[in-house]
């Protein structure tokens, strides 16, 4: 009977061993999916601030053709 308790004992002993784990592993999943998450954001963020200045540096680049372009077409008197 002490050899049935025994066993009984580390059948339970492994299926709660076996239940942690597989907790730690669905923890760790989570994890690293919201890190993915976080890091998939960052790079939409950058993306976002890169686009903005590139359409500001366009608009300044159309500024100053502009200016070029009207100094061309109008001398300066001297």
């Amino acid at each position: 009977m002490s050899d049935e308790k025994t066993d009984r004992q580390r059948r339970h002993e492994q299926e709660h061993e076996r239940d942690v784990t597989l907790a730690k592993e669905k923890e760790d999943e989570a994890e690293e999916d919201e890190n993915k998450e976080i890091a998939r954001e960052h790079r939409d963020e950058q993306k976002k601030e890169e686009d903005r200045r590139s359409a500001v540096r366009e608009k300044e680049a159309e500024k100053q053709e502009n200016i070029d372009n009207h100094r061309d077409e109008k001398p300066f008197e001297s």
